[in-house]
């Protein structure tokens, strides 16, 4: 059914994304699908997670981490971006629409007051992206 999953990622690696990383690594295992883990990323002054080396690194060993779990194949693409808070739900969509994603694995949060006015990332890709999508809190 599903033979290409995108599993975006903030690099930060907050719980939810942990959580998703299980979601879409037993997903691909029972699907014989692959991944590709997405991350859209910034240059920020005195943040050392986010040179190019170091992002490369982390998602270098997260495609490791998850090709274990699942026995799939794993690729990854970091999208720089200008700003990550205006461009990262377009960003998103449109890349999985240029890797041929038929799933995205997104992990999310519990919904807090501004989700009512402002969705959530995930929120925005269930809601404009093409393909299915599984939300994972």
């Amino acid at each position: 059914m599903f033979k290409h999953i995108m599993f975006p990622v903030d690099l930060h690696l907050p719980p939810e994304v942990r959580k998703a990383a299980e979601v879409a690594a037993q997903v691909a295992r029972w699907q014989g699908a692959r991944i590709t883990i997405v991350s859209v990323t910034s240059n920020q002054p005195g943040d050392p997670t986010q040179t190019e080396a170091a992002i490369k690194d982390h998602l270098s060993d997260l495609a490791d981490e998850l090709s274990q779990a699942s026995g799939a194949q794993v690729d990854f693409r970091n999208i720089h971006s200008v700003d990550v808070a205006v461009e990262v739900d377009g960003d998103l969509a449109r890349t999985a629409e240029e890797i041929g994603a038929d799933l995205i694995v997104v992990g999310t949060h519990a919904p807090r007051i501004t989700d009512f006015i402002l969705s959530s990332h995930a929120g925005y890709l269930a809601k404009h992206a093409s393909m299915s999508v599984f939300v994972v809190r």
